[in-house]
């Protein structure tokens, strides 16, 4: 009967495979994403966090959005969470980085065993980019705008 022992590497969690994965399609190091949990992207900083209360199937990937001003904390907040209430629940939710004062958005990938799991994390990094970048090509900035102010600058 085989035995393992005790020295042998566990094998890794879905987490730390889908990470390996994205390093490898985005040509890194894995070291180098698994160090920091995070990676950049045409100047926007992801991280990446893992759930071990759901045995490790969600990643969340938390988008950063910027440092929001002492000044406008208040107001930025409560748009933030009003903002939240109009995004549909697998688009993820607005939050602050723990420990600072920068927002993000969060947003969930599900993990499965032997699927493309770096290829679903790097689909949702595409996906929030291109629409970062559309937003940016109508000039309005989707964390301190309404929603409805936002339809109505893209329909002018």
């Amino acid at each position: 009967m085989p035995t393992t022992s005790p020295r042998e590497k566990p094998v890794a969690s879905l987490y730390v495979q889908a990470l390996h994965e994205l390093a490898e399609l985005i040509g890194l190091e894995p070291s180098e994403i698994l160090e920091t949990a995070s990676v950049e992207a045409d100047g926007m900083r992801f991280y990446f966090q893992d759930h071990a209360e759901d045995e490790g199937r969600t990643l969340s990937v938390l988008a950063e959005l910027g440092e929001i001003p002492a000044v406008a904390e208040p107001e930025i907040l409560r748009q933030l969470l009003e903002a939240n209430s109009h995004l549909a629940a697998q688009s993820g939710s607005y939050v602050l980085i723990p420990g600072t004062s920068r927002a993000a958005l969060r947003m969930h990938v599900q993990l499965e065993e032997g699927a493309p799991n770096g290829e679903r994390v790097l689909d949702v990094l595409k996906g929030h980019l291109a629409t970062c970048s559309a937003v940016r090509h109508l000039g309005t900035h989707p964390v301190f705008e309404s929603r409805a102010d936002m339809v109505d600058s893209a329909l002018a």
